[in-house]
């Protein structure tokens, strides 16, 4: 298939990797600089509006048979790219996922658990929904990337959290949820027909420490029990139905409480952080080829995965101490990491200060293990240094 990629958004050279190693011709349209032309087989710059994709993808000159997006602020755009040209996008009511708003009221009449306090526009309106209720969490309803979230501790950071995230905020919509406490787990699936969901992989999340929870670690697959990792899987099945996915790749995030799974928000795309490279390693699927696949009315069987246990741990600063590489000259020769390191990224120098990170642009780097998971367990080790992990509980 020619698969053009309206909105790719950043770090997902693997993503192109896949599609063409799957046998499919790849395009891609967006901001140029996040573009890695020497991945593509086709690209033209055209980002922020339908009618600047619409004419990148129609200067080609020839037919594309498909359009994804994974750039979660585009995929409106993307689907109405599609739509223009008259070729397969991915089947969903993109308000359900795009607006939290939108989305958790659908699971409210529904009957699903939510954390949902209400939607404000106002702070006026966003200190009546938390009234009584602190801790809660203040987010832009319509964001993506875990930007302009925060928890709220009291009411005297109500303000500040509020201005954070109607900042952000396409439509000056902020979402007030009541503050979940559990484990957090995402869980990434693939929707082949309207109720004919398949759940790929649990993952467990790593978090930083409250107001701002940042990722800086996944783990896949998940230490779970069954009834819990079943608990999930049931879950993410019900929310795709009632927010009426009928075709493409879902990446969901819940927390899992004492009375059970309570979501957080869900995407109707690949996951980011690189997520879907350890996916593929520690399952044989690729959701990159899975989503191409369902949008085209197809179904595909998973790959050979190469470990048993795949995980990423996101280096961050703390405001204090002078960054240093985990991963050394003396250490990156010899086990665990010898046996374990799949992969290995710095975008900071050693020496440098950073701050304790606030969103997903404060990471420094990253490194993915796999193999055994005694084995990269130890791995993590290494890497984390003996810090906390933190979980959400």
């Amino acid at each position: 298939m020619r698969v053009l990629i309206a909105g790719m958004g950043e770090h997902k050279d693997f993503g192109l990797k896949s599609l063409q190693a799957a046998g499919h011709f790849v395009g891609v349209t967006d901001l140029p600089q996040r573009i890695p032309v020497d991945l593509c087989d086709w690209w033209r710059a055209g980002h922020g509006s339908v009618d600047s994709m619409l004419e990148a993808a129609t200067s080609s000159g020839f037919a594309w048979d498909a359009v994804l997006c994974w750039d979660e602020l585009s995929t409106e755009m993307a689907r109405e790219v599609a739509r223009k040209l008259g070729v397969p996008g991915t089947r969903m009511p993109v308000g359900h996922f795009r607006d939290k708003g939108v989305m958790h009221g659908r699971l409210r009449d529904k009957g699903l658990p939510t954390p949902q306090l209400g939607v404000a526009r106002t702070l006026r309106e966003c200190e009546r929904l938390a009234e009584g209720r602190f801790p809660v969490v203040v987010k832009p309803t319509d964001y993506g990337g875990s930007g302009g979230v925060r928890v709220v501790a009291g009411p005297d950071e109500l303000g500040g959290a509020f201005d954070s995230a109607v900042a952000v905020s396409a439509s000056g919509r902020v979402a007030v949820d009541r503050y979940v406490r559990g484990p957090e787990y995402s869980v990434e699936s693939v929707t082949w027909a309207p109720g004919d969901t398949q759940v790929l992989a649990v993952t467990e999340k790593h978090l930083t420490r409250p107001p701002y929870c940042v990722e800086v670690g996944h783990v896949v697959p998940a230490g779970l029990p069954d009834a819990d990792r079943e608990a999930l899987e049931a879950a993410t099945v019900d929310v795709l139905n009632a927010l009426g996915m009928e075709a493409g790749v879902s990446h969901a995030e819940f927390r899992l409480t004492e009375e059970g799974p309570v979501l957080m928000e869900i995407a109707g795309r690949p996951a980011g952080g690189q997520i879907p490279r350890l996916v593929e390693l520690a399952t044989g699927w690729n959701l990159y080829v899975a989503e191409a696949a369902a949008v085209a009315g197809e179904r595909m069987t998973p790959g050979t995965p190469s470990a048993r246990y795949a995980a990423i741990r996101f280096f961050v600063g703390d405001g204090e101490t002078p960054f240093s590489h985990p991963v050394t000259l003396a250490n990156a020769s010899s086990p665990p990491l010898v046996d374990t390191l799949r992969e290995l990224r710095y975008s900071a120098d050693e020496g440098t200060v950073h701050r304790a990170p606030r969103g997903l642009g404060d990471r420094l780097g990253y490194a993915i293990v796999a193999g055994d998971r005694s084995e990269a367990e130890a791995a993590q080790a290494v890497l984390t240094r003996g810090a906390e992990v933190y979980r959400g509980d």
